[in-house]
């Protein structure tokens, strides 16, 4: 059985104080993440034992993921992200205080803009769309919505997390800047250690894993870029070539 079938104990609804006094509710993460999921899976018409077959997990870890029993790994999650073709950051939960379904539905946006109440170019601290992961890691969406050509986020890494037991590996290329803290960054039989101003980039095909083995929180940006020319562009492409 892989890390990724053992089951989440997932957290308490996280509170805070509203206006009045009161505590306000807002939604478990792990919830947040399992509703998104089961929304992109049924919209392709994808069964569950189906969808768990094609990336490798039990169909049990796809069903506790979506009823918000258990939160995906960070391969998990760029393996659903594959399977059903949906940017990584498709998964995340907007950071808003109250639960989606306690407000009513916003009309969909249109191509390129925002969703009604977002900014079409800016996001502040507070109102970034967010995703907690399996084993104490967060990422934080940087732009307003997800887009194609790039996932901007930045990654919160606290003490002792990892982002998966094993290296793992998943279309694109990726850059990181380390803000603070210290990370460790797997690449193949490599080893690379990345400090405050420290950078990197890679190809995401090479498999790797990320940690932070210190006692500080690490705060890190990212972009993955997508691998290039999707398929039907390379057909398009070697059949331009032989005319």
């Amino acid at each position: 059985m892989s890390s990724d079938d053992v089951p989440q104990d997932s957290e308490p609804s996280q509170h805070r104080d509203a206006p009045g006094g009161e505590p306000e509710r807002r939604p478990d993460p792990a919830l947040a993440i399992g509703e998104r999921l089961a929304e992109h899976r049924t919209r392709r018409g994808v069964k569950v034992s189906a969808l768990a077959r094609q990336i490798g997990v039990s169909p049990s870890l796809i069903s506790q993921i979506e009823r918000g029993q258990s939160r995906p790994s960070v391969s998990t999650l760029f393996a659903l992200s594959e399977a059903l073709e949906v940017p990584v950051d498709a998964f995340f939960r907007n950071g808003e205080a109250a639960p989606p379904a306690a407000r009513p539905a916003a009309p969909a946006a249109r191509a390129g803009e925002a969703p009604r109440g977002q900014h079409r170019y800016v996001v502040r601290k507070a109102d970034r769309a967010g995703i907690d992961i399996e084993g104490g890691v967060r990422w934080e969406r940087l732009t307003p919505m997800p887009l194609d050509d790039v996932e901007f986020m930045e990654l919160i890494y606290q003490p002792g997390s990892e982002s998966n037991a094993s290296l793992y590996r998943h279309p694109g290329f990726e850059m990181v800047l380390v803000l603070s803290g210290e990370l460790v960054i797997h690449v193949g039989f490599e080893r690379y250690e990345l400090g405050p101003g420290d950078s990197m980039a890679f190809p995401s095909t090479q498999p790797h894993r990320y940690v932070n083995d210190g006692d500080v929180t690490v705060h890190a940006i990212t972009a993955i870029l997508p691998d290039g020319l999707s398929a039907s562009d390379a057909a398009r492409d070697q059949a331009s070539k032989r005319a």
